[in-house]
């Protein structure tokens, strides 16, 4: 498991998608995502458990539960963050995107 976690920021509030979690993601392993924001890409697709930032005890809880995991549960938590990784955010989907926007502006 990996670990990512942040502050409380009000600048959250709008989301985040930070490049170390989708690189967690895409190396298939389940996360555990210390957050509070406006959006939680680990919790939303099931591939790790998150916790609420700043707050030791609940961190640590989250690494019991995972440790308390089945192997196999874990690895598919995994496999859902490498599957919505390359589904979302590989550099061809997100050049679709931006070239769909591009031409809806027009």
């Amino acid at each position: 498991m990996l670990y990512i976690g942040w502050r409380r920021q009000p600048l959250y509030k709008f989301g985040v998608s930070p490049n170390k979690l989708m690189d967690y993601m895409m190396a298939a392993k389940p996360v555990i995502h210390s957050i509070e924001a406006g959006n939680d890409i680990v919790s939303e697709n099931g591939c790790g458990i998150s916790a609420p930032p700043e707050d030791p005890e609940a961190i640590a809880n989250a690494v019991m539960k995972m440790m308390a995991m089945k192997l196999e549960d874990r690895e598919i938590m995994g496999v859902r963050g490498r599957e919505y990784v390359l589904a979302n955010h590989t550099y061809h989907v997100l050049a679709q995107k931006f070239v769909s926007i591009m031409e809806d502006r027009q």
